[in-house]
């Protein structure tokens, strides 16, 4: 995603990412977020995501959606994730390293995309008329890329593997049947490794930065229900800083603790349900993530405080718009299916090997059986795609070495296959179709 600067000239070049997840192949939101917190949501593109309907996993993007909770409803999702990220280089002189300059060693750097499955958690308990307490467990963001061993942009990156976890108490509060609040603490630990070659040869050994930490943060909801037919949801999701502390080790050079202190940007929801008839409801999202906060990062040396390179980014803020339908087809079957837009933090001049982002296209259906009154079973599937998307790794690209320029066009698509299910041990008939939040 990024990459260091200003080490040695006998160490040659490290690029560096950051990213995070409990179990992330590719990031599916924008930049390295990941989206995939809700099999409910997910059949619609996450379409009115920030509001009740009949899931409480809503909590993740506003808070107060914990005070839909009927007792105690425990809800939890899969979501396997099978992207293809095929880099092809383009030829000398576009890339000073690619075909036909007399330099080209290892080919393209391949589908640099991995399978793998991100899990996510939500527990509610509706403790008397007012307080709500409950949580969420999974991760807000990650990315886990790998190129080819040898490929045309190595000193660019070759590897990036990286893990998360964000644990989420939430307390709720009901003012009254149209409003409710809550509030919630984060607390995410942060741990990345990194790898890429310091030189062009194809057996040219790879530079590894890796570092951990424990960060900080909060959130906080506001859920609007005027009428037993619609809902309205508020959350924001704050700004979490790490002091990340880890070691640079470079081959035949030195092994450096280091300390970089990068801070992921905030996050704001907004979500609308309305239920037209007693069958049929329409969703929309509107999502903003402050990615523009993300800019360039010093790495130190943790013994004397000294730089020793620099982490680039440069973003531009994220945004995410979302439209879905949900049809009950009888007391037993409900059908859905959305469509999203999602604006990329990453353009065409901060594109880089690590990840290629670019604006993207959701197209999502889904559907729930309920077992019983109190068991319901949660399945989605999304297609996702980019369109024309180009890495240009040169002058005015953060991440760029002079001479070393790579270009290549990129072939990107997703799939997504989410399963979920949701228990309550207690309250109303999870059939029953009003608002679970409304108290007439």
């Amino acid at each position: 995603m990024s990459r260091l600067r200003g080490l040695p000239a006998a160490a040659g070049i490290f690029a560096a990412a950051i990213g995070c997840d409990a179990l992330v192949g590719t990031a599916d939101a924008g930049a390295f977020a990941i989206r995939e917190q809700s099999a409910y949501g997910q059949g619609m593109s996450f379409a009115g995501a920030a509001t009740c309907g009949t899931s409480v996993a809503g909590t993740f993007w506003n808070s107060a959606v914990v005070t839909c909770a009927q007792g105690l409803d425990v809800e939890g999702s899969l979501s396997l994730i099978v992207p293809s990220t095929e880099i092809t280089t383009a030829a000398f002189p576009s890339s000073l390293l690619g075909p036909g300059s007399p330099l080209f060693f290892g080919g393209d750097p391949g589908d640099i995309g991995k399978t793998a499955v991100v899990p996510a958690t939500t527990v509610a308990y509706n403790f008397d008329d007012r307080w709500y307490f409950g949580a969420t467990i999974n991760g807000q963001y990650g990315l886990k890329t790998e190129t080819r061993f040898s490929h045309a942009a190595q000193i660019y990156g070759r590897e990036s593997e990286v893990f998360s976890l964000n644990v989420n108490p939430v307390v709720g509060y009901r003012i009254n049947d149209a409003f409710a609040v809550a509030a919630g603490l984060q607390i995410q630990y942060f741990d990345v490794i990194l790898s890429q070659a310091v030189g062009i040869a194809p057996i040219a050994p790879s530079a590894v930065l890796n570092g951990d930490d424990i960060g900080f943060g909060f959130t906080a909801g506001l859920l609007i229900t005027p009428t037993p037919n619609t809902e309205i949801g508020i959350g924001f999701r704050s700004a979490i800083k790490h002091d990340l502390e880890g070691m640079l080790a470079i081959p035949l050079v030195a092994r450096l603790p280091i300390e970089v202190d990068p801070t992921l940007p905030e996050m704001v929801s907004f979500g609308l349900r309305h239920r037209f008839t007693d069958r049929f409801s329409m969703l929309g999202t509107v999502e903003w993530t402050n990615w523009s906060r993300f800019g360039t990062f010093t790495v130190v040396n943790s013994l004397n405080g000294l730089p020793v390179s620099l982490l680039p980014f440069e973003y531009r803020d994220g945004w995410f718009f979302a439209l879905g339908a949900e049809y009950d087809w009888d007391d037993r079957w409900t059908l859905r299916a959305g469509a999203a837009w999602e604006r990329a933090p990453i353009d065409d001049v901060t594109r880089s090997i690590r990840l290629p982002d670019d604006d993207r296209l959701w197209l999502s259906a889904g559907l729930s059986y309920h077992w019983s009154e109190r068991l319901r079973l949660d399945l989605g599937y999304s297609f996702l795609t980019t369109f024309d998307t180009r890495i240009n790794i040169g002058p005015g690209n953060p991440v760029y070495v002079p001479p070393v320029t790579f270009a290549a066009d990129v072939d990107a698509s997703v799939h997504i296959v989410a399963a979920g299910l949701k228990y309550s041990f207690g309250g109303r008939d999870a059939m029953e179709p009003v608002s679970p939040v409304y108290r007439p």
